[in-house]
């Protein structure tokens, strides 16, 4: 019983104020799997050391370092779908620190795959490739969210179309991408969720690395919040204590229901 009420409190927090995020048990089981390299990112007066290891992300909330999803998933596999069915995979970052790129509602697109023909991800269309996690310095956790949409039919969709789904957005560089009207681009093409998994994380060393030799951003900036550099803001940024306000109602509002529910049992 544990595990389904855990199951259901991840889900009801997870989903308040995001309409496109499913509740309830999804009918297909749904992994994507890297495998982490062993590296060493020299960045901020110190060497971060990333270990090897093996990562399926098959639930909600699993732990990783943005390091270790950075290169395209080593799989991503599909269990239990009707034989015939047709899929796109959809992943966002709703956590972004900039309302102008991502907001909970409207988050910013790191993969979509349309068109996955027999439970096979390499069988799909790439419109968005996959980008890792990139959690900027002192902008706290990040859930990755990975959505397994059923289609109704095969999808007559380009990279072009994607912008009718992202009227919002204002940065030509994250164009097609940033704030993606996820429920509109699922009712449009008639797509049902059926698959779901989160993943969460948090600047690295391999995030400041990044920033520093690849974006160009000064090393005191990218080095924030670490011994030796200026502290990460005290307050969030613009937006963060409206979630951080959200985030406790919506735990205490789960706690209640399922006080309610165990209260029912009996």
């Amino acid at each position: 019983m544990l595990p389904t009420l855990a199951t259901f409190t991840t889900l009801f927090v997870l989903s308040h104020g995001q309409s496109w995020v499913p509740s309830g048990d999804l009918p297909v089981d749904f992994t994507v799997t890297f495998s982490a390299p062993e590296m060493v990112y020299s960045v901020c007066n110190q060497d971060f050391t990333q270990s090897a290891r093996a990562i399926s992300v098959d639930t909600t909330g699993v732990a990783v370092a943005p390091g270790e999803t950075a290169n395209d998933p080593t799989a991503m596999t599909i269990t239990g779908a009707a034989a015939g069915d047709m899929h796109t995979i959809l992943m966002v970052d709703p956590d972004v620190p900039s309302a102008t790129v991502g907001t909970k509602e409207k988050p910013l697109v790191h993969m979509i795959i349309t068109n996955i023909a027999n439970a096979d991800p390499t069988t799909g269309t790439a419109l968005v490739p996959y980008r890792g996690p990139m959690p900027s310095p002192c902008s706290g956790d990040h859930v990755y969210h990975y959505l397994l949409l059923k289609q109704a039919a095969a999808l007559n969709l380009t990279f072009g179309d994607l912008p009718d789904y992202t009227p919002d957005c204002t940065n030509h560089d994250l164009a097609g991408r940033c704030l993606f009207e996820v429920a509109n681009f699922m009712s449009s093409n008639q797509l049902t969720p059926v698959g779901y998994v989160t993943m969460v994380a948090a600047t690295d060393g391999y995030v400041r690395y990044e920033y520093v030799n690849t974006r160009g951003t000064s090393e005191a900036e990218a080095c924030k919040g670490l011994a030796g550099y200026d502290p990460c803001p005290t307050s969030p940024p613009s937006g963060h204590s409206e979630k951080l306000m959200m985030s406790t109602s919506t735990v205490m509002a789960a706690v209640l229901c399922l006080l309610f529910m165990n209260f029912a049992l009996f």
